[in-house]
């Protein structure tokens, strides 16, 4: 994408800056190109998962998440990154919406893009990613301790899988400063490549002080996918609803700690 010149700008310039903004975020082209999402659908406990979503927001029936490691090889801003996360399923409207309450990654320019535009609550860690013949496998730590443990074989390709990411968001922007945290909502723009089905299926899930998703009541896989997609720009993100200062301050974990 010419994101790295072959020689270095000599300081500011409003044309460079501009056109490296316009870069970050083509209007009519993708951002993300073979995007790889390796997901297990799960069952939730309502009453242990509620406490960690913001006020208005509702889960979906039957409560489900979509646990998650994810590869990034190829997107605007020059990136090869890893993620891993939760998705969960609420309502936005009659449809059915996701929330992110914990995601962790390897790259920092990923990471302040997602966090300020989007209200992902990302934050650093180490995920390591390996996709070798039709072997999957995928583990996600962070400050050392293992939070997440994927792996399987892939098998039929499904044609009519659900999307992983092109659904209605409902994230939390503004945790830090003066401002008010407030939700924000958009729907990112996803146009799948091929979707397979995982199975023999291992998943572990841990957790930490910091990170405890193991308390946020994931239970038994439903099933589980590699999705392979390209992502696109959608509407900004539109402020919905302003909450609390305290929904911060109670929510240090697992948000920003």
């Amino acid at each position: 994408m010419g994101w790295e010149p072959l020689v270095r700008t000599d300081g500011r310039g409003l044309r460079g800056d501009l056109r490296r903004a316009l870069t970050l975020g083509t209007p009519r082209g993708t951002l993300y190109r073979n995007a790889h999402y390796f997901t297990a659908t799960v069952e939730v406990d309502p009453v242990a998962m509620r406490p960690w979503l913001p006020p208005g927001i509702r889960l979906a029936r039957p409560a489900r998440c979509e646990v998650f490691t994810a590869y990034f090889p190829d997107c605007n801003y020059g990136s090869v990154y890893h993620e891993a996360g939760l998705f969960v399923h609420i309502k936005a409207g009659r449809r059915t919406g996701i929330h992110c309450p914990w995601m962790i990654l390897d790259d920092d320019v990923a990471l302040i893009l997602g966090r300020e535009l989007l209200g992902y609550p990302k934050k650093l860690g180490e995920i390591d990613w390996a996709l070798e013949g039709d072997s999957i496998a995928a583990t996600a730590r962070r400050r050392g301790t293992p939070l997440l443990s994927m792996a399987g074989t892939l098998g039929d390709v499904i044609s009519d899988a659900p999307p992983i990411l092109g659904r209605p968001h409902r994230n939390v922007a503004g945790l830090i400063g003066a401002a008010l945290p407030r939700v924000v909502a958009f729907t990112p723009g996803e146009r799948p490549i091929e979707v397979r089905r995982v199975e023999d299926l291992t998943l572990t899930i841990g957790g930490s002080e910091r990170d405890p998703i193991d308390q946020m009541g994931l239970g038994r896989v439903i099933e589980a996918r590699l999705h392979r997609v390209d992502l696109t720009a959608a509407r900004p993100p539109i402020p919905i609803r302003p909450l609390t200062p305290l929904f911060t301050a109670a929510r240090l974990r697992p948000r920003v700690l």
